[in-house]
């Protein structure tokens, strides 16, 4: 077991401050402003001005179910939900725009004619004008602060003062909401409530799950230009705050304590890099199953315009080992298998597959970095966004005390424990 971060359990969350959000149907035809405090406050508000019985409420931006209140809680006042029955199909707002443009295409295929024709009879004009208007985007991509591009910061909280700062809190809310699905699936089901050594199990993984996304900043780094450090390129292709710990250790001082925990080969650290380019530039990784996008124009620039940075909402960040299908479905199936050797089910103790020994754990750094690192993360365009299943297993297993793995937890949670308990 993690038995790293004892401590009392926490009482119930209590709701926060009255803020005002926006609640609007499927279809976008109607909207209204509502007061609340909690999650559990905006849906019974919701139900009550749409009709809807147990309605659930989703970002309008991306289409993310919101279902946790310690998630609501992060989420910034005036954002827009979209609320919808159990069994309706939510679409996005890009996707409604662009099945209204679909089902216009041939006028637009028309004027796309018109327009090439008009280029064509005025080329040095126009190639003036072009080069005139990218040395003005350049201008404003190389702008970082509010007061340099104030139009870039429309609607975002005066506490972000850069453009850079913008950026991490998106990489950060983004694995924020992996985990927080992740907690979700795992605490909601039947064996969580009725086993207590399963429970146990799944609480501890979750806090160390935890623990290191706090030390590396929730990967804030992902969409960061000013990280030094970037994803490698493939060689053939072309150029918030934190949670509070439980004994109450400032979310910085524990960022810094994991991070001098982490020891040498730490296999997460290789993925906590940025996407961009050092102006920002940011490229579709393609297709799960492909190693690398099919498409030149599958491009953005999210430093350069409000109008860039809205599009990034649709870009999405896809796992090719499934979070749903796949990965915790073995952590699941893994941790019962514990639990029904420990009650004296059928079938023996379980074994750890590479040494023939009896398993101590789950294999927590391989669970970590299929579900919240770029390991098994891949930034795509909406295109490039493949919904279907994915033919790929998740490599989590039982290990057992000669893995390099089960060691290096154990060292890791021995150097947290003592750094934490001098600082307390």
């Amino acid at each position: 077991m993690f038995n790293l971060f004892a401590g009392k359990d926490k009482p119930a969350a209590s709701g926060g401050p009255l803020q005002g959000y926006k609640v609007t149907d499927v279809e976008r035809s109607r909207k209204y402003g509502v007061a609340a405090d909690s999650l559990r406050m905006l849906r019974a508000k919701a139900s009550e001005k749409f009709k809807i019985p147990e309605c659930r409420v989703y970002l309008a931006q991306d289409g993310v179910e919101v279902t946790d209140e310690d998630y609501f809680r992060t989420l910034p006042a005036q954002i827009l939900f979209v609320v919808a029955g159990k069994d309706t199909i939510v679409q996005t707002d890009f996707e409604l725009m662009y099945n209204a443009i679909k089902t216009a295409h041939t006028d637009l295929l028309h004027a796309g004619e018109l327009a090439q024709q008009f280029v064509s009879n005025n080329q040095p004009e126009i190639s003036k004008i072009l080069f005139n208007a990218q040395r003005g985007r350049d201008d404003l991509i190389q702008r970082s602060a509010r007061e340099e591009h104030a139009e870039w910061f429309v609607g975002k909280t005066k506490a972000a003062v850069t453009k850079e700062e913008v950026m991490k809190r998106r990489g950060q809310d983004r694995i924020r909401g992996y985990f927080y699905k992740t907690k979700d699936e795992l605490t909601k089901c039947a064996m969580y409530r009725g086993s207590p050594m399963a429970r146990e199990l799944i609480d501890e993984m979750l806090e160390l799950f935890r623990q290191l996304l706090v030390g590396f900043d929730y990967f804030s780094c992902m969409f960061d230009r000013s990280c030094q450090r970037r994803m490698e390129l493939k060689p053939d292709t072309e150029d918030g705050g934190d949670e509070p710990d439980a004994q109450r250790i400032p979310p910085k001082r524990l960022k810094l304590l994991v991070q001098s925990s982490l020891g040498r080969g730490c296999r997460i650290e290789p993925y906590n890099v940025a996407l961009c380019s050092e102006r920002g530039d940011f490229r579709c990784m393609g297709v799960w199953k492909d190693e690398r996008c099919r498409y030149a124009s599958h491009r953005i620039n999210p430093y350069a315009s409000r109008e860039n940075l809205i599009l990034f909402q649709v870009w999405n960040l896809d796992h090719q080992v499934e979070i749903s299908r796949s990965v915790l479905p073995s952590i699941l199936d893994n941790v019962e298998r514990m639990v029904s050797s420990a009650d004296g089910g059928g079938g023996g103790a379980p074994m750890c597959k590479l040494h023939r020994r009896k398993g101590k754990n789950l294999s927590v750094i391989t669970y970590f970095l299929e579900l919240f690192t770029l390991s098994n993360l891949k930034l795509v365009h909406i295109v490039c966004h493949d919904k279907t299943v994915h033919e790929l297993i998740s490599n989590g297993t039982i290990i057992c005390d000669r893995c390099e793995e089960y060691k290096y937890i154990k060292q890791f949670q021995r150097k947290l424990r003592e750094q934490k308990d001098a600082l307390l």
